[in-house]
């Protein structure tokens, strides 16, 4: 907005560390956003610092081309086999809260489609030539199916990244959208010239607090997706205030919200402000979160125990607590990769994950 701008063009007129900025951003996944923010400010930009920032717009946007339309061919692949498939996060995302496929930055493609439909999802990408990022035993994709979200292909040597979803989150992990209320309110966005389904405003809202939190909102980029999703669009806040108590997710909502309005001064309605002032936990959660976006150009991973602490403290009532439990004792794709068990011996999965635990946490 013009406040924003005014304030970029103060600051601007300070000793600006050019190098620093640029790591930071690339760290955080926004120099296409940053580049677009200098761009009303070229004049006061070194000119080989801008066209460091303009060269890594230009091979985003290359890059997003190319994905965009893999994206399209995909979704028009499961069609034709008669899968119902949206695309989430990724092109459809970047279209949805910035209106522009070059101004978001993404590495893999997220396609959702209906948990029936995976068998068939997961034989048409490999018959596409995809394979599987880790190599899986029948048993054990089985096993992860039940367990997981989503699953991860490649192809040409890891250059393209799908990952096939069938829920937002693990069940125990945050039980946000159920697939029947997702499907039913599906909406369209157009795609490179091509109509596709897509989440709705609310869907996609509370599936980009649950994803950035399941990752302890280590990356600016998700943060500003929720800023520029509710400037450009109009949620329904009262249902989702609503589906955030029903669920036990409420924190873990709100702290997304928080941390938009402490750092964008994103603008909610005054019944949402007063629950996020109620909540003394948030703020306290928010201190920890803006101390490691901001602690240098290097990310440094949380430990597992500030993981665990966090995960905890982002969930109000013990039984969310002891489904977030029961989640992390769930087998994922690095407990299968690790040992192959035959089908007979595959509750030893969960007997080992605690152990694995101990080295590595899956998040």
């Amino acid at each position: 907005g013009p406040e924003q701008r005014t304030d970029t063009s103060s600051l601007l007129h300070e000793q600006v560390d050019w190098n620093y900025l640029y790591l930071l951003a690339r760290r955080h996944s926004v120099l296409p956003l940053v580049y677009s923010a200098l761009q009303t400010n070229v004049g006061l930009i070194p000119p080989d610092q801008f066209q460091r920032f303009q060269q890594a717009y230009k091979e985003n946007i290359a890059r997003n081309v190319l994905m965009t339309a893999e994206m399209k061919r995909l979704i028009k692949l499961l069609e034709v086999k008669g899968i119902e498939a949206i695309p989430y996060k990724g092109p459809a995302l970047a279209l949805f809260a910035y209106g522009d496929v070059s101004l978001r930055r993404f590495v893999d493609l997220d396609i959702m489609v209906r948990k029936e439909d995976v068998d068939r999802g997961i034989e048409s990408l490999l018959d596409d030539g995809y394979e599987i990022s880790k190599e899986l035993t029948d048993e054990q994709r089985a096993l992860l199916l039940r367990t997981q979200h989503n699953l991860q292909f490649r192809r040409h040597n890891g250059q393209l990244i799908v990952e096939l979803h069938w829920e937002v989150a693990s069940h125990h992990f945050a039980n946000s959208v159920q697939a029947d209320e997702l499907w039913r309110g599906l909406s369209h966005i157009e795609v490179s010239g091509t109509k596709l389904k897509s989440m709705s405003v609310n869907d996609l809202l509370f599936s980009l607090t649950v994803h950035g939190s399941r990752h302890c909102w280590e990356r600016l980029l998700w943060l500003c997706d929720i800023a520029w999703l509710v400037s450009r669009h109009e949620p329904d806040w009262k249902l989702l205030m609503a589906r955030s108590k029903e669920t036990n997710n409420e924190r873990m909502f709100l702290l997304g919200l928080y941390l938009c309005v402490k750092l964008f001064q994103m603008r909610v309605p005054d019944f949402v402000e007063t629950d996020l002032r109620q909540d003394a936990q948030l703020e306290k959660l928010s201190v920890t979160i803006v101390e490691g976006l901001f602690s240098g150009v290097t990310h440094k991973p949380a430990t597992p125990m500030e993981i665990f602490k966090y995960n905890l403290n982002i969930r109000k009532t013990w039984s969310s607590r002891a489904h977030y439990l029961r989640h992390m004792l769930e087998p994922t794709d690095g407990d299968v990769h690790a040992i192959a068990l035959p089908k007979r011996f595959a509750f030893g999965y969960y007997l080992t994950r605690p152990f694995r635990l101990i080295f590595k946490v899956d998040r």
